[in-house]
């Protein structure tokens, strides 16, 4: 058995030493006339979509929190309006209801439509949402003091399938309410 695994090992090493002499004998052959260089972007460089949060108030001084998502490259995501339990359906919250609470509901403009998709993780209706889209939360404001909360939005990006979580604040300073992204928490 020893016998047999030294003459393996011979055979092995020997063959491993004739190959690399070839590659060398080829390497040396081969002429470059003229390289390019090509800078590809790096996948995950590029987001699939483009979002922007901010505070709307309208003329009865209802305040709403606005994310307004751009798809990008025929990216898409499951709707909050999606009747079926998803893990990654879009959703946002706020970390602390002391001071500021959501009222009412989301508003989604354009209103997503309920499809069937029969890929194995769906297998059944579900609500895309493959356009740009606006979604709307009205905000009760429910102290008179200066304050911050933390708050995020969530959802799954595809066909990348990624989880994405937008951390955000809004801040009430001297009657000044604003949104501070990508905030310290």
């Amino acid at each position: 058995m020893n016998t047999f695994k030294a003459l393996f090992l011979l055979l092995i090493s020997s063959s491993c030493h004739v190959y690399s002499q070839q590659s060398n004998q080829i390497a040396e052959t081969l002429k470059v006339d003229k390289s390019i260089m090509v800078n590809f972007p790096k996948p995950m460089e590029i987001l699939p979509y483009d979002i922007k949060i901010e505070i709307e108030t309208t003329e009865n001084s209802t305040n709403y929190l606005v994310i307004s998502l751009e798809l990008k490259n025929g990216s898409y995501f499951i709707s909050p309006n999606s009747k079926r339990a998803f893990k990654g359906k879009f959703y946002m919250d706020l970390g602390s209801y002391e001071d500021i609470d959501f009222e009412g509901k989301l508003l989604e403009t354009p209103l997503s439509v309920e499809e069937v998709d029969l890929h194995p993780f769906v297998n059944g209706t579900v609500n895309w949402v493959r356009v740009n889209t606006t979604y709307k939360q009205a905000l009760r404001i429910k102290s008179k003091d200066d304050f911050e909360v933390f708050g995020r939005i969530q959802f799954t990006i595809e066909p990348r399938c990624t989880l994405e979580e937008i951390p955000f604040a809004i801040s009430v300073q001297n009657g000044v309410m604003k949104i501070i992204e990508n905030p310290k928490c």
